[in-house]
């Protein structure tokens, strides 16, 4: 079994829509103050903005983690 663990992040944009990004295997203890802080950063500095719409909140940040067991086929 193994296990796959990814950071969304989601944003709210100027457009009222949403966008997420997801970032595989972030570092183990990552604390919310963290991520809190590294959506703030990408929002004032205006690192990305998809479709050409700049980000302009915070929605959201989950650990995803997911497993996965592989049958052996025969």
């Amino acid at each position: 079994m193994a296990a796959n663990t990814l950071l969304q992040l989601t944003f709210k944009r100027a457009d009222d829509k949403t966008t997420t990004m997801s970032i595989a295997n972030p570092r183990p203890g990552l604390t919310v103050e963290e991520v809190n802080t590294a959506m703030a950063g990408i929002i004032s500095k205006n690192v990305f903005a998809p479709d050409n719409v700049g980000l302009v909140a915070k929605a959201k940040a989950e650990l995803v983690v997911t497993d996965t067991t592989a049958f052996s086929i025969s």
